[in-house]
């Protein structure tokens, strides 16, 4: 009876391991032909966040991107430094990097450099957790108050105008100079239904009864934590069939949460809706518009007191880099280059009247080798250096020089 029971359970076992493997393989199966190439599992779940969210969330085992998250009552989110979900390097503004003063210092010459996540990254990216910029600025040049530099960090993921503007003008008296690298974030919102000033799917996450139910809120928290499960669980996170589970999942998801919306006589949808009756064209140079004036604004702020400005227009996979095979597989959809052409050109015609505005489309139109991590984050060792934002800062290092008009040490050491 014994050696029965086993050898059904043994049966049994294998029968479930055999169905596992066969149910596994048609789903490899599926998506190489769906897809016209295989993708690896967790290349795939990946996906499903970029490199500036995995970058935050590996550092809290189990915790998931909105665990970090705290609502802030002008700047729509920053992130925390609560247990158990914490970002450790988070400063006194809910941003990463240093704390920011309450007015402006005497010993330091401050620059705020503001954005979305490639902000964030380009300010983390350097050796010896010096961002690049500082790092070149303090040995190449000498500030206009002779004060070694102070950068920090404006940037948070999914940020966008006028994100930038209001904490500019949040701590406009302690800053000595402003730097706005963005774009990419910004073209989301030009030719789309909604104003330009849509807030982003974090500020949804923070404030979840803004646009679902109780009910969904539960059950986007248990998938959340099933996605965190799985991507951190070495047998699950290479499973296609998983990932095709979690992908349903976050779809099924979705589905609910605008059958929900569809039925709200107010949200926010309704209150930064513009006109029915404006087609795709006047969307676009309506948007357009909007970002001119939020740059023309900080401009305007930044001469009513004292502070230096100038602006800079993000990369792109889309634009002026020959991709390589390993850029191709995580950079996405390019449909968007020429929109983001548009804008850009649009944006960039503030230099006729006089804004110190400079594109970075071409930085990386001579680079041969991977710079790209995915859709518009650049690569970033675990040492925290990066080849790409290295690049961008000396670009943007030579061009804050001829702007701001700083004297370099080099000069001043060959007298």
């Amino acid at each position: 009876m014994t050696k029965r029971l086993v050898y059904r359970l043994i049966a049994l076992t294998i029968a479930v391991l055999v169905s596992v493997i066969a149910v596994e393989l048609l789903a490899n199966v599926y998506l190489y032909v769906r897809d016209g190439r295989y993708i690896s599992p967790r290349v795939r779940l990946a996906a499903l966040e970029n490199t500036f969210i995995a970058g935050i969330t590996s550092q809290s085992a189990g915790c998931r991107y909105i665990d970090t998250l705290y609502p802030h009552p002008y700047l729509a989110f920053v992130h925390h430094g609560n247990p158990p979900c914490g970002v450790p390097n988070i400063n006194n503004v809910g941003l990463f990097g240093a704390d920011y003063p309450s007015e402006r210092p005497l010993d330091r010459f401050v620059v705020l450099v503001t954005g979305g996540s490639v902000a964030a990254q380009f300010m983390s990216a350097g050796p010896h957790a010096t961002p690049y910029l500082q790092a070149i600025l303090e040995r190449d040049y000498v500030a206009p108050n002779g004060r070694p530099f102070l950068l920090l960090n404006g940037g948070d993921g999914a940020w966008h105008q006028p994100q930038q503007l209001i904490l500019f003008l949040l701590y406009v008296d302690a800053l000595h100079a402003v730097v706005t690298l963005d774009g990419f974030n910004e073209r989301y919102f030009v030719g789309s239904t909604v104003r330009f000033e849509y807030p982003s799917n974090n500020f949804m996450e923070v404030n979840p009864l803004v646009n679902t139910s109780y009910s969904n809120v539960v059950k986007r928290w248990i998938a959340g934590k099933l996605y965190a499960h799985a991507s951190l669980n070495p047998v699950l996170s290479r499973s296609q069939v998983v990932y095709l589970i979690l992908a349903r999942i976050d779809a099924y998801l979705k589905e609910q949460q605008q059958i929900y919306y569809a039925r709200e006589r107010t949200n926010l949808n309704t209150m930064l809706a513009l006109p029915e009756d404006w087609d795709h064209e006047r969307r676009v140079a309506w948007a357009d518009g909007q970002y001119r004036k939020y740059v023309r604004a900080m401009d305007a702020v930044a001469a009513q007191n004292d502070v230096l400005v100038a602006h800079f227009i993000q990369p792109a996979p889309a634009i002026g880099k020959q991709l390589t095979d390993e850029e191709r597989a995580v950079v996405g959809d390019l449909s968007y280059r020429a929109l983001y052409e548009r804008i850009t050109r649009d944006v960039l015609s503030l230099a006729h009247e006089g804004t110190p505005i400079f594109s970075l489309l071409d930085l990386f139109e001579h680079t041969t080798g991977s710079v790209y991590a995915d859709v518009i984050h650049l690569r970033q060792e675990q040492d925290g250096t990066s080849e790409g934002y290295r690049m961008m800062a000396e670009r943007m290092a030579t061009a804050l020089a001829r702007t701001w008009h700083l004297q370099s040490k080099h000069t001043i050491a060959s007298r």
